[in-house]
């Protein structure tokens, strides 16, 4: 791509890549300019059909403030799990609102990118025995594009329990949900969102920044229609109101294994920030969960843990329930050696 704007056929020469992208795509000039413009961000799009030429700043502002509130559920949601974050919200998360932003909105229905800057990030190769990199500046770097992750699982959660059943889903479904991301907050949200075009259905669809592997699972099209809302908001009320569960989330490496042949479980530890410094983390895993590690451990995959948090007397951390531990899907893929 040309790189001197200050040349005087630089605007020409845009014009000329943009042209040659398109035509070996087969795509249309305006959706590659679109690409371009959002190289460094993730970006959500979202889309609502409507026959007027204009709406009312009413339904724009409903829409705009449920999806402040929305960024920020699933930012807290990125930190804590909770069934309901009320005023808890932690200060990176109500940061990440101020953080995230409002594209310029695109000729097309009515759609309006809220942009998720991420800047550059590599897949990390780690070579041989090389020691595993963990630090604060990184997990800082990460959150962003951690968060949209979560926002786009929360979509296809909420699509799949307000959209695709036919009837609100049981208790236990519910609190499996909110292991996985789910709170009352961004349900309360969404169901705003959701409702505030008069008449319109909200498609929501993700555009992952290219300087950056794409999430390795999600981020899906998902379309809510506008009589969902109410059922999205009965699903906010239970979790609210009847569904109790709050886990601590950490992202780190897995450092080390300890299974004896034929135990069903095995100790794992994860090399992890906690609070601002990087600390090790014991648990116990057993079926697909110390697979998961396993296979972490061997191919040097960042994970995702979720669970009570206890500090010992003697400071050793340790999380004796987990509910949830996966590889972390929203990063490039690290590489080992036995991967190249």
């Amino acid at each position: 791509m040309p790189l001197n704007s200050e040349a005087s056929d630089y605007p020409r020469r845009v014009r000329n890549f943009i042209e040659d992208i398109a035509g070996e795509r087969g795509d249309q000039e305006d959706i590659v300019a679109n690409e371009l413009r959002y190289v460094e961000d993730d970006v959500v799009d979202l889309k609502f059909d409507d026959d007027r030429s204009i709406v009312p700043l009413s339904d724009a502002s409903r829409l705009l403030q449920g999806v402040k509130r929305f960024a920020i559920a699933n930012a807290c949601s990125a930190i804590h799990r909770r069934s309901h974050h009320g005023r808890s919200q932690p200060a990176k998360a109500r940061e990440y609102a101020e953080f995230v932003g409002m594209g310029h909105t695109r000729e097309g229905s009515f759609i309006i990118p809220i942009v998720s800057p991420i800047g550059t990030m590599k897949p990390i190769i780690i070579e041989g025995e090389q020691e595993l990199l963990i630090d604060v500046q990184s997990e800082l770097n990460f959150f962003p594009r951690r968060v949209t992750g979560m926002m786009a699982d929360v979509l296809r959660e909420v699509h799949s329990l307000a959209v695709e059943q036919e009837r609100i889903p049981p208790k236990e479904d519910l609190s499996r949900a909110v292991i996985g991301g789910l709170s009352a907050d961004a349900c309360s949200a969404l169901a705003d969102m959701v409702a505030a075009p008069h008449e319109s259905d909200l498609n929501i669809s993700f555009q992952w920044a290219l300087t950056a592997a794409p999430p390795r699972a999600g981020g899906e099209k998902v379309e809510f229609p506008r009589e969902s809302a109410g059922a999205i908001r009965e699903i906010g009320h239970i979790l609210r109101d009847q569904i109790r569960l709050a886990d601590t989330v950490i992202y780190g490496f897995v450092s080390s294994l300890d299974r004896d042949p034929g135990d069903e479980e095995g100790v794992v530890k994860v090399k992890a920030i906690v609070g601002d410094r990087v600390r090790p983390v014991k648990m116990t895993l057993q079926g697909d969960s110390y697979h998961n590690a396993v296979e972490a451990h061997d191919l040097k995959l960042r994970v995702i843990a979720t669970g009570s948090l206890v500090k010992s007397g003697t400071g050793v951390l340790s999380m004796p329930r987990v509910d949830l531990f996966r590889i972390d899907d929203y990063l490039p893929l690290e590489m080992g050696a036995a991967l190249n």
